[in-house]
């Protein structure tokens, strides 16, 4: 089924009149969404289709008009090969092993939800560099397949061992996680319950004040804060090997080399005007 234009980019584009785009708010390293953050029509994805390999680029509108869906074809699947930074500073989300790609469409019908990663080995790095754990802010939309938690990451920082990573938020035994290094480290551990399986998070991990938040709610707070700066920050797993590998959708992703904390409350409300999350 095709989304209207109007219902969808136009909407982004109401909203982003008003001066409330994300690039304005937050001024962020990297961001990526389905959804324009920038006021206009922007390339959001590079698509790879199953049948042959073929690949295209596709805007917002070629999204929801379902031009993307029409390339891809009936009865195959899509995969983003690369899932552009909307931010301006060209930090492209790219994925050039195939069978680490996520899917976008299934059996020639668009995923609902955002990008869907298999929980095997799906996996974007975000090419950014500079990191400090110590200053370092990320919003992420997205989803775990299952409440009872697979050690799932979203977004993280660094590697799977050691104390020198970052995660958010990270999904593991009904928990949900948002913290760095350990599990000892956790800004914010809740139980998933059923929440997990039926409504979209927002982790507004602002690492400097170190505070988690879903769905806009303080879900947690620490002050053992470390400010290493290492490893590769990426979408869907810990380090590109993967490790912990996200079985689940994500929507979103805003990353901030910088805190936040002051604007968290605008930027969650301009994310909550089109998912209407909260």
């Amino acid at each position: 089924m095709h989304i209207s234009l109007d219902s969808a980019l136009g909407r982004d584009q109401r909203l982003n009149s008003l001066g409330e785009t994300i690039n304005s708010i937050a001024a962020p390293a990297a961001a990526y969404s389905l959804r324009s953050l920038t006021g206009g029509d922007p390339k959001v994805v590079r698509v790879r289709r199953s049948s042959d390999n073929s690949e295209q680029d596709f805007t917002v509108s070629g999204v929801n008009s379902g031009a993307l869906v029409d390339f891809v074809g009936s009865g195959n699947d899509g995969f983003v090969e690369t899932w552009y930074d909307q931010s301006g500073n060209g930090k492209d989300a790219t994925q050039t092993t195939a069978a680490s790609q996520p899917k976008i469409v299934s059996s020639g019908s668009l995923v609902s939800g955002g990008l869907d990663f298999d929980g095997t080995n799906d996996f974007l790095p975000i090419p950014l560099t500079g990191h400090n754990i110590g200053n370092l802010s990320s919003f992420c939309v997205g989803k775990f397949d299952s409440a009872s938690g697979n050690s799932d990451v979203m977004l993280s920082l660094g590697t799977a061992s050691g104390n020198s990573r970052w995660y958010a938020p990270f999904g593991s035994s009904s928990n949900i996680r948002y913290g760095y290094g350990s599990a000892s480290d956790a800004i914010a551990n809740f139980s998933a319950s059923t929440d997990v399986k039926i409504h979209t998070i927002i982790a507004g991990t602002t690492i400097g004040n170190a505070s988690g938040f879903e769905n806009g709610t303080l879900k947690g707070t620490a002050t053992r804060v470390t400010t290493t700066s290492v490893g590769t920050i990426g979408i869907g797993g810990i380090d590109a090997v993967t490790d912990f590998p996200l079985n689940g959708k994500v929507q979103e992703v805003i990353v901030c080399q910088s805190d936040q904390s002051s604007k968290r409350t605008v930027i969650e409300a301009n994310i909550n005007s089109h998912y209407s999350i909260f």
